[in-house]
């Protein structure tokens, strides 16, 4: 899963390096490392082989998750080029396990 791990490490850097850029950042790097908690046990939550409606279980309970997160973030932690990441990496992840999608899974519940 190289492209899963290339889409986490990008996700968090863009991340800390706003943190780093900005004196003024609404999140800190614990917030970022919750955020990385989250993701990893999504992509740990979906095996190869999982059935399409557990899938769609995790991918429920993670963009859930990252919405209260960045909520306590004052809605800054997730931006467009982290959303796109996270989105990438959701898609990805259920391409590897083998779930078969035609839309983006986590429209319904995302917020950011």
């Amino acid at each position: 899963m190289l492209v899963v791990d290339q889409l986490y490490d990008q996700i968090l850097e863009g991340m800390l390096d706003f943190i780093d850029g900005d004196d003024d950042a609404d999140y800190t790097s614990s917030d970022v490392e919750i955020c990385g908690s989250l993701l990893s046990k999504f992509i740990s939550s979906v095996p190869e082989g999982i059935s399409h409606d557990k899938a769609m279980v995790e991918v429920k309970t993670l963009v859930l998750a990252l919405n209260e997160l960045n909520e306590q973030c004052d809605f800054s932690l997730i931006e467009t080029d982290q959303r796109e990441g996270i989105c990438e990496l959701v898609f990805q992840t259920l391409a590897a396990a083998g779930v078969e999608f035609d839309e983006d899974v986590t429209e319904d519940w995302r917020e950011w």
